[in-house]
């Protein structure tokens, strides 16, 4: 299983952790600490569609970056790309009219559908994932089962999609494997203890 550092983006600023302080591009790099792989969830652009791409561009040279920027639109998917993005996460509640296919027209890069909890009243066969690459779940295992109906739905759609999922607690690793994903979304500040607790 694969352990991806995670950070955010809030207010044009960098943080490690969502509860923590900011810190600057150098203090990231280092916390990198040989990790080519990025996971960057930007709030700026999921909330206010205004994404840090001056950040990605500067990242990008250094790093693989796997962004999550809340794009609306094909030009906001051209941005991202243009901005250093290697892969990308669409949600789906910000771009349902964007088709995978025009996307796949402009790029060979990655794309992956975030895993939305809002309407599970559909029948699994009804949702539409686009064909991406795979699927990210931003709830960690404990959230994922405090509701029946959200693990009832999380465990049919991972017997067809490769799924990448957000954790916090190291302990929770065994969970995973189990679980079949291809990777863990971490925060960068916890990377190493996860990977001490990897068998």
């Amino acid at each position: 299983m694969e352990f991806i550092p995670l950070i955010y983006m809030k207010k044009r600023k960098i943080y490690l952790k969502k509860t923590g302080s900011p810190v600057s591009l150098e203090e990231l790099l280092q916390k990198m600490n040989g990790e080519s792989r990025l996971y960057i969830l930007d709030f700026d652009g999921i909330e206010k569609d205004k994404p840090n791409l001056c950040t990605f561009q500067r990242l990008s040279p250094t790093l693989d970056l796997w962004l999550d920027t809340g794009p609306r639109n094909l030009g906001d998917i051209v941005d991202a790309f243009m901005a250093g993005a290697t892969e990308l996460t669409l949600r789906k509640n910000l771009c349902s009219k964007l088709k995978l296919s025009n996307i796949r027209e402009i790029s060979e890069n990655k794309i992956y559908t975030n895993i939305s909890y809002d309407n599970l009243n559909l029948n699994i066969d009804e949702i539409d994932f686009n064909d991406s690459d795979g699927l990210v779940n931003l709830y960690n295992k404990d959230k994922l089962e405090q509701d029946f109906k959200s693990m009832d739905y999380f465990n049919q759609i991972k017997m067809k999609n490769k799924i990448y999922s957000y954790e916090s607690d190291p302990k929770n690793i065994e969970y995973w494997k189990q679980q079949k994903i291809e990777g863990l979304l971490i925060e960068i500040d916890k990377l190493e203890e996860f990977k001490k607790h990897d068998f």
